[in-house]
Parts: C-alpha cells; structure tokens; sequence
C-alpha cells in the first residue's frame, strides 16, 4: 500500500511539473522572485486542470454505476411483481 502511494505522489508531482516547464518561466533567473511565481501559479493552474478532469470522470463514472443499479433493481422488481 506505501508503495502505491508513493508512486502515485510521484506522478502527481511529475505532472504538476511538466505542466509548470510548458509555460515560459525559463527566461527569467532561476530563484528570483518572478521565477518562483511563475512556477507556482503554473502548477496552481495545472493542478486546478487535473483535479477538474478527475472531477468530470468521477461524475461521469457515478452516473454510469447509478443507472447501471437502477437497471438491476427495475429488472428485479420486475420480476417480484410477476411472480
């Protein structure tokens, strides 16, 4: 179980830095003030893009399991009220 959260904090932090080195902070001195604003409002902003899209599937995904589950009990109570 450690391991898996390991590896998963590991590629939260790879993609919230690959998503920070798209945008152009590489023109600025690295440890300036300018620089490591730069890069936090990138990963902030990249951060917010990830946890929308797991938003969106999450939805997406409960929504399927709700209809799926409803489909079984109707199929179920179907059967109860023919018998």
């Amino acid at each position: 179980m450690k391991k898996i959260f390991i590896i998963l904090i590991f590629y939260l932090f790879s993609t919230n830095i690959l998503i920070a080195d798209q945008h152009k902070c590489s023109e600025m001195k690295k440890l300036s003030k300018e620089y490591l604003s730069c890069t936090a409002k990138n990963i902030k902003e990249g951060t917010v893009k990830k946890k929308d899209q797991f938003k969106e599937g999450s939805i997406k995904k409960t929504n399927q399991i709700k209809e799926s589950t409803n489909r079984i009990f109707n199929k179920f109570k179907n059967k109860i009220k023919k018998n």
